[in-house]
């Protein structure tokens, strides 16, 4: 910390007190649900207490109670979805976001829909998004009418066939849902590019452990860069005027040999339900050191979470907060095993938590 010596001592004690207080905020847990899942999405808190997510592993949107423990299925799952399907089924169910009122959004990653549902669980209708950038989903929704998608569509050459581009910047796209105005807010660093190898085929490929820039709106409609160049987050007032945030020095660990063996793994796993054979020689890009952050979440009073890449797959995560004028404000270790999926109401924290073998279960915790 810079200190001013005109300042009175008393003052810069106190201020560096409190300074060192703030930066070891830890968390409580003060629940979590007795039924375990494959794995899980983010987590959205209702006015009620009760909590929305789905298992995107079995696929179902669930709605719990933390206080008895109970969860209840919501909708139906469905192999396909016609056109003009019910608004209470669904293919994917991906990821939750809550809208004005008491509506929240289920992302339908395998319908490339999104349908409104109340809080009580029960589903309203199908929000008429217009096809905006390719048939991807619209994931990310503030409270005052819009949805926001980041047009990936622009790397992958305009929807040419075949053709791909290297743009110096991926364009955020703002869609006011009502008269499906379309404009762009933000551009984005565009990823990072290397030679990948499958066998005798090459193609490229995003580089692995390289520094993202990750988009997040506010409820309001602000709107908030991380930066993983520059480790910093930019802010957008609603108006559109930009405060650029501060940049953080920070240590650069590594990328072993066991992270690379970690990543090729998962890539012949999914490669299982394409027919890729398991004896495959696969080499990937990987960048020789981590970002400075791989996740970040926006909290609803103005606040980014941004997730530390760790030395170690079972070290305990550690988040870096950066509030709204874009100034880091303290440091937050999660127990080991859990991972940051959401915010509530008085301090609550929601986090994905590790159980036996690759389940997981919801848990809220408080900041102390």
């Amino acid at each position: 910390m810079r200190l001013v010596y005109a300042i009175p001592t008393f003052v810069l004690a106190t201020a560096a007190a409190c300074n060192r207080a703030e930066s070891q905020i830890g968390l409580r847990l003060e629940t979590k649900l007795p039924a375990w899942y494959g794995t899980l999405s983010n987590v959205v808190e209702l006015k009620d207490g009760h909590v929305v997510f789905t298992d995107t592993k079995d696929k179902l949107f669930l709605r719990a109670d933390l206080k008895t423990g109970r969860v209840d299925t919501l909708g139906r799952r469905v192999d396909s979805l016609a056109v003009g399907a019910p608004a209470g089924e669904y293919r994917f169910p991906g990821w939750v976001a809550h809208l004005a009122g008491d509506t929240v959004a289920l992302v339908d990653f395998g319908a490339i829909r999104t349908t409104r549902w109340n809080e009580r669980g029960r589903p309203i209708d199908v929000l008429p998004i217009s096809p905006v950038s390719g048939q991807t989903p619209v994931l990310l929704y503030d409270t005052v009418g819009h949805g926001y998608k980041i047009d990936y569509q622009a790397i992958l050459g305009g929807g040419d066939p075949g053709r791909s581009l290297r743009p110096d910047s991926i364009p955020v796209l703002r869609i006011a849902l009502r008269s499906g105005v379309v404009d762009t807010i933000a551009q984005l660093a565009a990823p990072e590019y290397g030679d990948a190898s499958f066998g005798d085929q090459v193609q490229q490929a995003a580089t692995v452990f390289a520094p993202n820039d990750h988009f997040g709106v506010l409820p309001d409609g602000t709107a908030w860069v991380a930066r993983g160049h520059g480790n910093r987050v930019d802010w957008r007032a609603p108006g559109g005027a930009w405060r650029r945030g501060q940049s953080r020095k920070y240590t650069k660990l590594p990328v072993t040999q066991a992270d690379k063996d970690r990543v090729l793994a998962q890539v012949r796993e999914q490669g299982k339900q394409f027919g890729m054979p398991q004896d495959l020689r696969i080499d990937y890009p990987f960048a020789k050191t981590k970002p400075p952050f791989d996740f970040a979440l926006g909290r609803p009073n103005g606040e980014v979470w941004l997730q530390r890449p760790r030395a170690r797959e079972d070290a305990a995560l550690v988040y870096d907060i950066v509030d709204r004028q874009g100034k880091w404000r303290r440091e937050v270790t999660f127990p080991a095993g859990a991972a940051l999926a959401g915010f509530g109401a008085e301090g609550a924290v929601y986090a994905s938590i590790k159980g036996e073998g690759a389940k997981r279960t919801v848990g809220r915790f408080r900041l102390q």
